[in-house]
């Protein structure tokens, strides 16, 4: 059987923490980094390799070279998004 997706999901090569870790480590980043001008919003992904990681939206690349490299052993992902406005 042939795949067309962009990426190849293979389940068995999934890295994935208890639920109860992540979202430890999801409400450790919403505590610490809320503080901090410019994110944006913060959430759960995965890297590359499947693994539980923290992602983090900033305002802009200062604020994101600023960011932890792991939080709770969890990689942290940060993405620019720029301002994020409600319309």
């Amino acid at each position: 059987m042939s795949e067309d997706a962009a990426m190849p999901y293979n389940p068995v090569d999934d890295v994935q923490a208890p639920i109860g870790e992540i979202q430890e480590a999801l409400g450790k980043a919403e505590r610490k980094l809320y503080q901090q001008r410019g994110v944006k919003g913060i959430g759960i992904t995965k890297t590359a390799g499947g693994q539980d990681a923290i992602l983090v939206y900033v305002e802009n690349e200062q604020i994101l070279s600023r960011l932890p490299t792991a939080i709770n052993a969890f990689p942290v992902i940060g993405e620019v998004t720029g301002e994020i406005r409600p319309q």
